[in-house]
């Protein structure tokens, strides 16, 4: 009788320990108990952490952070000048056959996924193809040293240099890259800065076939420009783009001439 009157003992303590109690985990398990009057509420609460925790030997992959870089590349172009259009402000030229030819390296330096600063060096070469300078008095007297052609004597009449150019501009990534080469979508705004170390103005004549014409005063040797390139990344490490170059300086002389040079011209770059 007495073994039996201590186990009820015993049991009734735990009873009341338990009851006790605010509250119990097990695992991700919560249980809460509390008296309500003469009703004993258990309430269940499931820790689920969202998301997951680690194991002890387990840690999570850090998110990647861009890193400054920076990228040189090579590029080439060509452009088609665009000749005058009625203004009566530039020599008249033949747009289909007068050309730009870009070559040199592109220095570009990668700040944040979206922006980047660039410079480039070049070579440069443009063809002016006349229609009828010869027949314009000054430019006749100045650089032709006055010479008279008659009948179909001129074959051809072109203005030529050879430029070394170089160039800053910022460029704005429209999509993000897929990586740092390929830019995807992008636009380039910047400035370039020419200087013609050769030029000279050339005529194919029927009586002294080709000969060159070099005047100094009367064709600026340092020209300045805007550029605007709108590109593409076709595959990892190339991109093509398409540039409008306009020239905001006079290529030649206004004290000698009263005429100058078409400013624009619109071509595709590749890199």
């Amino acid at each position: 009788m007495k073994k039996i009157t201590i186990i009820f003992l015993c049991v009734t303590c735990i009873s009341v320990t338990v009851i006790a109690q605010s509250s119990v985990r097990i695992g991700n398990l919560e249980f809460q108990v509390r008296k309500a009057g003469q009703d004993t509420l258990v309430h269940i609460i499931v820790d689920d952490p969202c998301p997951p925790c680690p194991s002890e030997n387990e840690t999570r992959p850090k998110p990647k952070q861009f890193t400054r870089r920076t990228t040189n590349l090579g590029f080439s172009g060509i452009g088609f000048i665009f000749p005058d259009i009625g203004k009566g402000d530039y020599y008249t030229i033949l747009g289909g056959n007068s050309i730009n030819i870009d070559a040199g390296g592109m220095h570009i330096r990668h700040l944040t996924n979206r922006f980047s600063l660039g410079s480039t060096l070049q070579y440069s070469y443009y063809n002016y193809k006349f229609r009828d300078a010869t027949d314009e008095p000054e430019f006749n007297q100045l650089v032709l040293g006055g010479k008279i052609f008659t009948g179909n004597d001129v074959q051809k009449q072109v203005y030529r240099s050879h430029n070394l150019a170089a160039s800053l501009f910022t460029r704005f990534y429209i999509l993000p890259r897929q990586n740092i080469l390929s830019g995807k979508l992008y636009i380039d705004l910047g400035a370039q800065a020419d200087f013609a170390g050769g030029k000279y103005c050339m005529l194919k004549t029927q009586s002294e076939k080709k000969k060159r014409y070099r005047e100094d005063y009367a064709f600026n040797p340092f020209n300045a420009s805007a550029i605007v390139r709108i590109g593409w990344g076709l595959l990892p490490g190339s991109n093509t783009a398409i540039f409008a170059r306009y020239r905001f300086t006079e290529a030649y002389n206004p004290k000698a001439l009263p005429m100058d040079l078409p400013p624009l011209t619109i071509g595709i770059q590749f890199q």
